[in-house]
């Protein structure tokens, strides 16, 4: 995994496998964090599994 890779929505929702209209709802949610470059987000993988791995964390308490 390239650290500071950026991913485009699509990427995201095939990374994480779900649908591109969640990736939207958790962007809007601000449970994702995302930059908007124009009409385009653009994510960092590495904050993508950051909140992966917490997530993971989360659920074995």
């Amino acid at each position: 995994m390239v650290p500071d890779e950026v991913l485009n929505i699509k990427e995201v929702s095939q990374y994480l496998k779900i649908p591109v209209s969640t990736v939207y709802k958790l962007v809007q949610e601000g449970k994702v964090p995302a930059v908007k470059f124009g009409k385009h987000w653009r994510f960092l993988k590495k904050d993508l599994a950051f909140i992966f791995e917490q997530k993971k964390t989360e659920g074995l308490k």
